[in-house]
């Protein structure tokens, strides 16, 4: 049995197919799977230095031919370079877009370029300068921000989160603000002198400025000809001047229960004018009678009984009462010319390019036309457009003759105050105030004349029928119709607030553009004819009111009703 099963054992194992086995090496695998790691590191560095190379190529293009790939780069279309330092359309739209819409309304994306580059500038001439800006001293102005405005941290997170600003971002722009602001202490304002005599001139060069015209007040009471014939207003116009003249006293009652004129009824129809405000035959006899006399006065508004009641003579404001205001104006002109000379001298020494200037053309890759032995136009501060092959004979429209543009003496003025408006807001606000302060010597003589005036008992009368006021119209249009002129510039933000004042309906007020493009010093010649020294400047009934005016102060020079 043994010897069979043995037997067994071998066939069966002669037809199992046998199985070869192999020696694995593993020093090789080894050595075989580092070979592998060799090379794709070798790969790998050899990508990694193709790539450094080529953007070293492209760097050194950049630096030694700036302009060999026009408005584009790695960060993607410029809309300007100011040193070699690119200024991209994203950014420029970005910053753009977080403008007020009223800002916008003043400032083209063009000019608001021309900010940014001007601001490039002033930090580049900062840091040279060796000035800097400690994160205190951001922390201290964050804070003062939050402070004067009564904003919480998390107001501004949401006034952040709206502008598409992080806080990193805002920090940021405070600080070159704040460098701004340091060089522009250091090296404009401290220059700013202006002395007594050269105030003392400027009032004895413009008289008209401080002069308080002929005021007179009077009051009435409008027997209006809406629903009423002529017939019957002239009636019960005698009627009412009897009563008024038989109990001069209850003038004020009488106003109440009879007048037609809704808008001056709670003031005991009381109006303070100049000459040349109001309706001719109104205005007339208020100047012509006595104080205290009363008369009927027919105009196109119906029957006037009118009383004068007070009269101002003209005079003209001590110099002492505005002495100080006029320095202060004379040093805020002053630190515009020192600042627009400033970026004017820094424009000079840097190189600019402009992407949104139209027409402009690339200054030449340095090196080739010099090699050639040609001046470059650049040098001369002009941008040739295009060189025409024959531009004296120049006749069809096709053919463009040579244009040189004078942009760094011209554009560069202009442009240096939009930046200027920006970085002084508080020297706004103060121009505000300081203008103001003129126009309040005049409401005080106005206040002064009607203490004059002993303040009456007025009865409770039955309310009168509300029917429209009379001498009175939409109050930007009565400012036109009164004569008043309004003589400001696009770049200065004390005109842009007093336009806000009117908001839409300051295309009814009658404005003169001082302003010429590209030259901050220069007027247009109505504005030298009309002799403007400041901006804005009202020139109501021949007078020149200097500042910024509240629609009161001008109610009270023109007799409009707000």
């Amino acid at each position: 049995m043994t010897k069979k099963k043995t037997a067994m054992r071998k066939k069966t194992d002669n037809n199992t197919p046998k199985l070869k086995v192999y020696k694995v090496d593993n020093v090789q695998k080894k050595e075989e799977a580092r070979t592998r790691r060799e090379k794709n590191i070798q790969t790998f560095l050899l990508v990694l230095i193709i790539i450094l190379a080529i953007a070293a190529v492209f760097s050194a293009i950049q630096t030694f031919f700036p302009n060999l790939f026009g408005k584009f780069s790695l960060s993607g279309e410029l809309a300007a370079k100011v040193n070699g330092k690119p200024i991209t359309m994203k950014q420029l739209d970005t910053e753009y877009d977080r403008l007020p819409l009223q800002y916008k309304y003043y400032v083209t994306k063009e000019l608001f370029l021309e900010q940014l580059i001007n601001e490039v500038l002033l930090t580049e001439e900062a840091a040279r300068q060796g000035l800097s800006v400690s994160e205190g001293e951001i922390d201290q102005s964050i804070e003062a921000f939050l402070q004067e405005n009564n904003v919480t941290s998390e107001e501004l997170a949401d006034i952040l989160k709206e502008k598409s600003l992080t806080y990193a971002e805002l920090r940021n722009l405070i600080k070159n603000q704040l460098l701004i602001d340091n060089l522009l202490e250091q090296i404009v304002k401290d220059k700013i002198n202006i002395s007594t005599a050269q105030a003392l001139q400027y009032y004895n060069d413009n008289p008209s400025t401080f002069r308080i015209p002929e005021l007179v007040t009077a009051r009435h009471i409008l027997i209006g000809l809406i629903n009423r014939t002529e017939e019957e207003a002239a009636e019960r116009a005698d009627m009412v001047l009897e009563l008024v003249k038989n109990d001069t006293e209850r003038f004020c009652s009488y106003v109440w229960l009879y007048t037609d004129d809704a808008g001056s009824a709670e003031t005991c129809g009381e109006y303070t004018f100049p000459r040349g405000q109001m309706v001719e035959e109104f205005e007339n006899k208020a100047f012509e009678q006595s104080i205290g006399e009363i008369s009927l006065v027919k105009t196109d508004f119906g029957y006037h009984i009118l009383q004068t009641i007070n009269k101002t003579p003209e005079q003209l404001i001590p110099f002492k009462n505005v002495q100080e205001q006029i320095i202060l104006i004379l040093e805020q002109q002053q630190e515009k010319i020192l600042y627009s000379d400033f970026i004017v001298s820094l424009r000079e020494q840097a190189n600019i390019v402009n992407y949104l200037e139209k027409n402009v053309t690339e200054e030449p890759v340095e090196g080739i036309e010099e090699a050639e032995g040609q001046p470059l136009e650049e040098e001369a501060g002009m941008v040739v457009i295009e060189e025409p092959l024959e531009p004296e004979e120049v006749e069809e429209p096709e053919e463009i003759e040579e244009i040189t543009v004078p942009e760094e003496e011209a554009e560069e003025i202009e442009e240096a105050q939009e930046l200027e408006e920006e970085i002084t807001e508080e020297q706004e606000e103060l121009e505000e105030d300081v203008e103001e302060a003129v126009g309040e010597v005049i409401e005080e003589e106005a206040e002064e004349a009607e203490e004059q005036v002993v303040e009456e008992t007025v009865e409770e009368p039955e309310e009168p029928e509300e029917v429209p006021p009379a001498v009175t119209v939409n109050f930007a249009q009565c400012l036109t119709d009164k004569g008043a002129v309004l003589y400001g510039a696009y770049w200065d933000s004390s005109t842009k607030k007093q336009g806000d004042y009117f908001g839409a309906d300051f295309m009814y007020i009658t404005y003169v553009e001082c302003g010429v493009e590209g030259d901050y010093r220069a007027q247009e010649q109505a504005c030298e004819d009309a002799g403007i020294l400041a901006y804005p400047t009202w020139i109501i009934n021949d007078a020149k009111h200097m500042g910024i005016y509240t629609a009161e102060q001008l109610a009270a020079l023109t007799g409009c009703e707000i």
